[in-house]
């Protein structure tokens, strides 16, 4: 099915990047496209003929797929994006072996190379064994008071490793030119803070419970001693759970960590948790106004931190300084790891292949490090015009849909239209690359150089406070296979890694590039228009620019949405209709914004009616791909609960099923599933 000819031909077309974007790194990398996999396209021999397009597209065009397919022991889930993934890991590996030759200790790409060689260096860590957390265990064991305690959270915090809250610099909501300090809740080893007290999870928590008896013993503890420590963790887990913001709740409102306060008010939240001491501890003046996210659990960590033995912190932070390490070190620290996180959360039967384990810690660690590198060699000039192109037609159609927007009033369409205009897209790579200085990473250890690394960026995101948005700078990297809106720079951000087929291939029909790319792109339009980005204007300013008449027309088409969603779901059981709402809202307006897009890209040309498919079929079906997915029942049940995200199943038919078009193209009944009466369509943009 596919060739590798396939893969050199598209990989060599980003290659041709590497001279042209040397500006950002002193060095050519090169891509051996055979270690890469065969690109993936859509191919209309995979359709499934016994289950027709107008019951389910998502059915008619990924079921042979999901019957035919089976998942490896050491994943979780496969689909197009994981394929995609995979790719973007590939040529990140081949880029991390480059750099390990770099003898530069200023650069970033020494920090790459320290981190794969110190990684991949599987003797040394099963040498090391303990040896390189043991000065973090042995500053846990030294506190001997509470003052001793909250000074070491609040190093911690500069390390970047304070388990029990986050620290992070940001923009203001309510000033989107201007970083300030929030501080957030965190804390939990469970995904999220609901299913400490939920019935269906109380087995789950035991076999939690019992990873954290295991990994007290792998930091030193006696069995007995972990066997009782561990319930004393989870005791204390259970009380701050019960006093944080379940995901989601936190997933659709992000006001929940904006609670802008002075010292002195923070103080009184927290009488024993000094905010002096803790910006000094961050080498930092304490700032006139920062925000303290969710005051309750701040105020249960307070009394908490008062009143729970000295010996439950401790152990307490031993825990979680070593379940953090663990992928660090050596294999009975990993192999412990795993069997929670990897096996009982979701359903891993095998480990990770080591380069993979090394290469995803050094994406979340020191991804941006990597950017320059991945975008030399994945994303070319000539990928950048045609995809700039495509977002050229797609702002044309959102204009136009904006123009015609039956449920927007002239007040609102005219704030709509000025928050369009506004709008920036970067496509592929950043407009600047993140500042590198020296950060310390040696040929030593593995967990030392995370370490460093971690802290190396703490300290670059703590001396933003108080200045001026970096607007050039992105939340995720190149070679990230994901896209994002930026509610408060108006921005949306598409990595190159995102620009691979069948998302987006040069060489294909225009119909596939914009049934994929093109409704990704169109998808994160569509976010500048739902819930949370109709309470930012075109300025990033938090307001709502909805008129009364408009917003009471906004909610009842997002209800009308919602009550179709409640009627999704699986194996795994219903679909969070109201989770996942302004997902599904942006992937109606994003197919629709893509389709009129294509149309005006291609009208006056002929249909090429290519494997006897219209294009608009072939619009769809593509579009469909991208949601093809198999998982482990226990991934499928996390996904559910931490994602806010509807299941590739339901994303597949519940856009196209709400758009005439579909029905049209595929010549459907009236009330099939996929060709719903006018009355229950729900068009948003």
């Amino acid at each position: 099915m596919w060739t590798g000819a396939g893969v050199t031909a598209f990989w060599a077309a980003a290659a041709t990047a590497g001279y042209l974007l040397s500006r950002d790194t002193a060095r050519q990398y090169t891509l051996d496209t055979a270690r890469l996999l065969p690109p993936l396209h859509f191919n209309a021999s995979e359709l499934d003929p016994t289950q027709p397009a107008c019951t389910s597209l998502g059915a008619h065009v990924n079921r042979l797929w999901e019957k035919d397919s089976a998942l490896q022991r050491s994943r979780t889930q496969l689909g197009t994006l994981d394929h995609l993934r995979s790719n973007a890991l590939l040529v990140c590996q081949q880029l991390a072996e480059q750099m390990a030759s770099e003898t530069d200790p200023d650069t970033p790409a020494r920090v790459i190379g320290d981190l794969w060689s110190t990684g991949m260096d599987e003797a040394g860590i099963e040498v090391a064994g303990r040896a390189p957390l043991q000065p973090t265990l042995d500053a846990i064991a030294a506190l001997t008071d509470r003052p001793a305690l909250t000074a070491w959270l609040f190093d911690a915090s500069a390390r970047g490793a304070n388990p029990l809250f986050d620290f992070s610099v940001l923009p203001d909501q309510l000033h989107p030119d201007t970083n300030i300090a929030y501080l957030a809740q965190s804390g939990l080893g469970l995904p999220d803070s609901a299913w400490y007290g939920a019935q269906d999870k109380q087995e789950l928590l035991a076999g939690y419970e019992q990873h954290v008896a295991r990994t007290l013993v792998l930091s030193g503890a006696d069995a007995d001693a972990a066997t009782r420590l561990a319930a004393d963790i989870v005791t204390l887990e259970r009380a701050l759970a019960a006093a944080s913001e379940p995901f989601a709740v936190l997933a659709i409102d992000d006001s929940r960590f904006y609670n802008p306060v002075s010292p002195a008010q923070a103080q009184h939240h927290t009488p024993h948790l000094s905010w002096d001491a803790f910006f000094k501890a961050q080498g930092l003046a304490t700032p006139e106004r920062f925000s303290l996210g969710m005051p309750g659990f701040f105020e249960r960590l307070d009394a908490l931190l008062a009143s729970t033995p000295l010996d439950t912190w401790k152990a307490y932070l031993q825990f979680h300084a070593t379940d953090s390490a663990a992928p660090c070190l050596s294999s009975t620290f990993v192999d412990t790891h795993d069997a929670f996180h990897g096996g009982l959360l979701k359903g891993r039967q095998a480990a990770v292949p080591r380069f993979a384990r090394v290469m995803g810690i050094i994406q979340q660690e020191a991804g941006d490090a990597l950017g320059p590198a991945y975008a030399q060699v994945a994303f070319s000039p000539q990928n950048e015009r045609h995809v700039k192109a495509i977002t050229r037609q797609l702002t044309a159609a959102l204009g136009n849909r904006l123009q015609q927007c039956d449920w927007m009033d002239d007040p609102s369409r005219s704030q709509a239209l000025q928050k369009m205009d506004a709008m920036r897209i970067d496509i592929g790579r950043p407009p600047t690359w993140p500042r590198w200085g020296y950060v310390g990473t040696s040929r030593d250890s593995f967990l030392g150089n995370v370490q460093a690394v971690r802290a190396h960026a703490q300290r670059r995101n703590t001396a933003l406070l108080g200045t001026p948005v970096e607007t050039g700078h992105w939340k995720l990297t190149p070679q990230t296979v994901d896209a994002y809106q930026d509610s408060a720079l108006n921005r949306i951000v598409i990595p190159a890694a995102l620009l691979q087929p069948p998302l987006f291939d040069p060489s294909a029909d225009e119909a596939l590039n914009y049934g994929g790319i093109g409704a990704i792109i169109g998808h994160e339009m569509a976010h500048g228009f739902d819930r949370i980005g109709t309470f930012a204007d075109a300025h990033g300013n938090e307001m709502d620019w909805l008129s009364p008449y408009s917003r009471q027309q906004f909610e009842a088409r997002a209800a009308q949405l919602r009550d179709q969603i409640t009627q999704y779901g699986d194996a795994g059981g219903a679909v969070d209709s109201d989770l996942t709402l302004d997902e599904n809202l942006s992937d109606l307006g994003g197919l629709a914004i893509a389709l009129q897009a294509m149309r005006q890209a291609t009208a006056g040309t002929p249909d090429p009616m290519i494997d006897g498919m219209t294009r608009e079929q072939r619009f769809f079906a593509n579009n469909a791909l991208i949601w093809r997915m198999i998982s482990t029942p226990e991934r499928a049940e996390l996904e559910r609960a931490t994602n806010n995200h509807a299941p590739g199943s339901v994303r597949a038919d519940v856009a196209a099923s709400n758009l005439p078009a579909f029905a049209r193209a595929f010549n459907c009944t009236p009330g099939t599933p996929m060709a719903r009466l006018p009355a229950d369509q729900v068009r948003f943009l």
